[in-house]
Protein backbone atom coordinates (compact mmCIF):
# COMPACT_ATOMS: atom_id res chain seq x y z
CA UNK A 1 0.00 0.00 0.00
CA UNK A 2 1.31 3.40 -0.98
CA UNK A 3 1.54 6.46 1.24
CA UNK A 4 -1.82 8.15 1.64
CA UNK A 5 -1.55 11.87 0.84
CA UNK A 6 -2.81 12.97 4.24
CA UNK A 7 -0.75 10.63 6.44
CA UNK A 8 1.50 13.55 7.33
CA UNK A 9 -1.57 15.58 8.33
CA UNK A 10 -2.63 12.78 10.66
CA UNK A 11 0.88 12.56 12.13
CA UNK A 12 0.90 16.32 12.72
CA UNK A 13 -2.57 16.11 14.31
CA UNK A 14 -1.35 13.34 16.62
CA UNK A 15 1.74 15.34 17.52
CA UNK A 16 -0.63 18.18 18.44
CA UNK A 17 -2.52 15.92 20.86
CA UNK A 18 -5.26 14.35 18.67
CA UNK A 19 -5.17 10.63 19.52
CA UNK A 20 -8.02 9.96 17.06
CA UNK A 21 -5.53 10.72 14.29
CA UNK A 22 -3.42 7.79 15.45
CA UNK A 23 -6.50 5.55 15.41
CA UNK A 24 -7.01 6.50 11.75
CA UNK A 25 -3.38 5.57 10.96
CA UNK A 26 -3.96 2.19 12.63
CA UNK A 27 -7.06 1.60 10.51
CA UNK A 28 -5.13 2.45 7.34
CA UNK A 29 -2.09 0.29 7.98
CA UNK A 30 -3.11 -2.51 10.34
CA UNK A 31 -3.67 -5.03 7.55
CA UNK A 32 -0.33 -4.23 5.86
CA UNK A 33 1.57 -4.54 9.15
CA UNK A 34 -0.12 -7.87 9.90
CA UNK A 35 0.77 -9.13 6.40
CA UNK A 36 4.42 -8.16 6.79
CA UNK A 37 4.59 -9.92 10.16
CA UNK A 38 2.94 -13.03 8.76
CA UNK A 39 5.16 -13.10 5.68
CA UNK A 40 8.28 -12.59 7.78
CA UNK A 41 7.54 -14.98 10.63
CA UNK A 42 5.03 -17.38 9.09
CA UNK A 43 3.15 -17.71 12.35
CA UNK A 44 -0.55 -16.84 12.26
CA UNK A 45 -0.79 -16.98 16.05
CA UNK A 46 1.82 -14.28 16.57
CA UNK A 47 0.36 -11.80 14.09
CA UNK A 48 -2.24 -10.17 16.32
CA UNK A 49 0.07 -9.66 19.31
CA UNK A 50 2.98 -8.42 17.22
CA UNK A 51 0.76 -6.09 15.17
CA UNK A 52 -0.40 -4.55 18.43
CA UNK A 53 3.22 -4.25 19.59
CA UNK A 54 4.18 -2.47 16.35
CA UNK A 55 1.50 0.13 16.92
CA UNK A 56 2.49 0.51 20.58
CA UNK A 57 6.07 1.23 19.47
CA UNK A 58 4.80 3.60 16.79
CA UNK A 59 2.63 5.41 19.33
CA UNK A 60 5.59 5.88 21.64
CA UNK A 61 7.86 7.14 18.83
CA UNK A 62 5.49 9.17 16.68
CA UNK A 63 6.17 12.42 18.52
CA UNK A 64 9.74 12.15 17.17
CA UNK A 65 8.65 11.43 13.56
CA UNK A 66 10.78 13.69 11.33
CA UNK A 67 8.83 13.65 8.01
CA UNK A 68 11.96 12.61 6.09
CA UNK A 69 10.29 9.43 4.82
CA UNK A 70 6.74 8.31 4.21
CA UNK A 71 4.77 7.18 7.23
CA UNK A 72 4.47 3.72 5.65
CA UNK A 73 8.27 3.42 5.28
CA UNK A 74 8.74 4.46 8.89
CA UNK A 75 6.11 1.98 10.09
CA UNK A 76 7.61 -0.76 7.90
CA UNK A 77 11.00 -0.30 9.57
CA UNK A 78 9.40 -0.60 13.01
CA UNK A 79 7.62 -3.77 11.87
CA UNK A 80 10.73 -5.39 10.40
CA UNK A 81 12.82 -4.53 13.46
CA UNK A 82 10.19 -6.09 15.72
CA UNK A 83 10.15 -9.22 13.54
CA UNK A 84 13.93 -9.48 13.74
CA UNK A 85 13.73 -9.15 17.51
CA UNK A 86 11.08 -11.88 17.58
CA UNK A 87 13.14 -14.22 15.39
CA UNK A 88 16.15 -13.73 17.64
CA UNK A 89 14.02 -14.29 20.71
CA UNK A 90 12.43 -17.48 19.47
CA UNK A 91 15.32 -18.85 17.42
CA UNK A 92 12.95 -20.95 15.38
CA UNK A 93 12.20 -21.27 11.70
CA UNK A 94 8.66 -21.02 10.43
CA UNK A 95 6.94 -21.71 7.14
CA UNK A 96 3.89 -20.05 5.76
CA UNK A 97 1.65 -19.95 2.71
CA UNK A 98 2.22 -17.20 0.19
CA UNK A 99 -0.35 -15.82 -2.14
CA UNK A 100 1.98 -13.61 -4.18
CA UNK A 101 3.74 -16.47 -6.00
CA UNK A 102 1.17 -17.20 -8.65
CA UNK A 103 1.12 -20.16 -10.99
CA UNK A 104 2.40 -17.96 -13.82
CA UNK A 105 5.40 -16.64 -11.89
CA UNK A 106 6.55 -20.05 -10.74
CA UNK A 107 6.13 -21.62 -14.19
CA UNK A 108 7.85 -18.64 -15.87
CA UNK A 109 5.32 -17.74 -18.49
CA UNK A 110 3.33 -20.94 -18.63
CA UNK A 111 -0.38 -20.19 -19.12
CA UNK A 112 -2.60 -21.18 -16.17
CA UNK A 113 -4.91 -24.07 -16.82
CA UNK A 114 -8.59 -23.29 -17.51
CA UNK A 115 -9.75 -26.65 -16.15
CA UNK A 116 -11.90 -26.96 -13.06
CA UNK A 117 -9.66 -27.72 -10.07
CA UNK A 118 -10.01 -31.12 -8.45
CA UNK A 119 -9.24 -31.94 -4.81
CA UNK A 120 -5.89 -33.31 -6.01
CA UNK A 121 -5.16 -29.98 -7.71
CA UNK A 122 -5.95 -28.14 -4.49
CA UNK A 123 -3.60 -30.43 -2.58
CA UNK A 124 -0.81 -29.86 -5.11
CA UNK A 125 -1.37 -26.09 -4.99
CA UNK A 126 -1.18 -26.16 -1.19
CA UNK A 127 2.00 -28.24 -1.35
CA UNK A 128 3.49 -25.80 -3.86
CA UNK A 129 2.77 -22.82 -1.61
CA UNK A 130 4.39 -24.60 1.33
CA UNK A 131 7.48 -25.39 -0.76
CA UNK A 132 7.71 -21.78 -1.96
CA UNK A 133 7.22 -20.50 1.60
CA UNK A 134 9.94 -22.78 2.88
CA UNK A 135 12.29 -21.60 0.12
CA UNK A 136 11.54 -17.97 0.94
CA UNK A 137 12.48 -18.60 4.56
CA UNK A 138 15.91 -19.83 3.37
CA UNK A 139 16.71 -16.50 1.71
CA UNK A 140 18.92 -14.09 3.56
CA UNK A 141 16.76 -11.44 5.31
CA UNK A 142 17.78 -8.58 2.96
CA UNK A 143 16.76 -10.65 -0.06
CA UNK A 144 13.56 -11.83 1.59
CA UNK A 145 12.60 -8.25 2.50
CA UNK A 146 12.98 -6.85 -1.00
CA UNK A 147 11.10 -9.78 -2.52
CA UNK A 148 8.19 -9.35 -0.11
CA UNK A 149 8.04 -5.60 -0.73
CA UNK A 150 8.20 -6.02 -4.52
CA UNK A 151 6.02 -9.09 -5.05
CA UNK A 152 3.55 -8.83 -2.19
CA UNK A 153 3.38 -5.14 -1.32
CA UNK A 154 3.82 -4.18 -5.00
CA UNK A 155 6.15 -1.29 -4.17
CA UNK A 156 8.26 0.32 -6.88
CA UNK A 157 12.05 0.09 -6.74
CA UNK A 158 12.16 3.71 -5.57
CA UNK A 159 9.67 3.05 -2.76
CA UNK A 160 11.62 -0.03 -1.66
CA UNK A 161 14.86 1.99 -1.68
CA UNK A 162 13.24 4.68 0.48
CA UNK A 163 11.72 2.10 2.84
CA UNK A 164 14.95 0.19 3.35
CA UNK A 165 17.21 3.26 3.09
CA UNK A 166 19.31 1.77 0.31
CA UNK A 167 19.94 2.83 -3.29
CA UNK A 168 17.65 1.85 -6.17
CA UNK A 169 20.59 -0.05 -7.68
CA UNK A 170 20.95 -2.05 -4.44
CA UNK A 171 17.23 -2.85 -4.58
CA UNK A 172 17.53 -4.11 -8.17
CA UNK A 173 20.58 -6.16 -7.27
CA UNK A 174 18.91 -7.73 -4.22
CA UNK A 175 15.73 -8.54 -6.13
CA UNK A 176 17.77 -10.15 -8.90
CA UNK A 177 19.75 -12.23 -6.41
CA UNK A 178 16.62 -13.16 -4.45
CA UNK A 179 14.87 -14.37 -7.60
CA UNK A 180 17.94 -16.34 -8.66
CA UNK A 181 18.14 -17.96 -5.21
CA UNK A 182 14.43 -18.80 -5.34
CA UNK A 183 14.84 -20.37 -8.80
CA UNK A 184 17.72 -22.48 -7.51
CA UNK A 185 15.85 -23.51 -4.37
CA UNK A 186 12.68 -24.37 -6.32
CA UNK A 187 14.27 -25.81 -9.45
CA UNK A 188 14.21 -29.43 -8.29
CA UNK A 189 10.62 -29.27 -7.03
CA UNK A 190 9.20 -27.73 -10.20
CA UNK A 191 11.22 -30.01 -12.51
CA UNK A 192 9.71 -33.04 -10.74
CA UNK A 193 6.21 -31.74 -11.46
CA UNK A 194 6.66 -31.08 -15.20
Amino acid sequence: MKQSPDDFQLVRAFQSGDEKAFEELIKRYQRQVANIIYLTLGNRHAVEDLTQEVFIRAFRSLLRFEFDASFYSWLYRITVNLCIDEIRRRRIKRTFSLEFFSEERMSEGEKPSKKIPTPADALLESEKKDIVASALQKLRPPHRSVLILREYEDLTYEEIAQTLRISVQAVKSRIFRAREEMRTLLKEYFQERT
